[in-house]
């Protein structure tokens, strides 16, 4: 709100489609402590970005900030276009023993703590042996589909957003899981 106030930057107004701020996405990593800050712009650049950088680190665990194009009218919050101003361009969190990297675009859980109690139970009642291939549908950053290759002879993600698909990726090598496979959704249903 500062930077807004101080940068004559306008908060976006639906009904008008005027104004440049529309959104800010603000995470936490709750076992890393690690934050990031993706401010959703309707606008191709955010003026004085050098002045909000400045303002958030101030924030112990500051990790990523980025802003996210969305000129569209819509309802729809999150745009295609990223730009990242600071940091590697994600945050790092855990669900158990299993490390995420989690981009602006990509979804995870609001909630993990209470994900890690959920996916706990969901894998003692899948009663997996250790044989099957489990098929993690909208698998989104691999969060349940990497936890179930613990318990699964393989897993397949299949997810339709590209920053989600590399931060899967990513997140099996980084956790050493080699009995997973991520494919994206292409148009229909044609896979890579």
């Amino acid at each position: 709100k500062e930077y807004m106030i101080e940068n004559h930057v306008a908060p976006y107004e639906e009904e008008t489609h005027q104004g440049l701020i529309r959104h800010a996405l603000i995470r936490k990593g709750f076992k890393t402590g690690e934050l990031m800050v993706c401010v959703i712009i309707n606008g191709k650049k955010l003026p004085r970005s050098e002045k909000l950088v400045e303002k958030l680190c101030r924030f112990d665990g500051m990790t990523s900030i980025s802003y996210s194009i969305n000129t569209d009218k819509t309802n729809v919050i999150l745009g295609k276009e990223l730009v990242n101003l600071y940091g590697p361009g994600y945050i790092t969190d855990y669900i158990g023993d299993v490390k995420y990297r989690i981009s602006p675009l990509s979804f995870y859980q609001v909630n993990p703590v209470q994900t890690e109690k959920l996916y706990g139970k969901a894998m003692e009642l899948a009663g997996l042996t250790g044989k099957e291939t489990v098929l993690d549908a909208y698998c989104g950053i691999g969060t349940i589909g990497l936890i179930a290759s613990k318990h699964a002879g393989k897993v397949i993600g299949v997810e339709l957003n590209q920053d989600a698909v590399r931060d899967a990726v990513q997140n099996a090598k980084k956790n050493g899981i080699t009995r997973t496979e991520i494919a994206e959704i292409i148009t229909h249903i044609g896979f890579y």
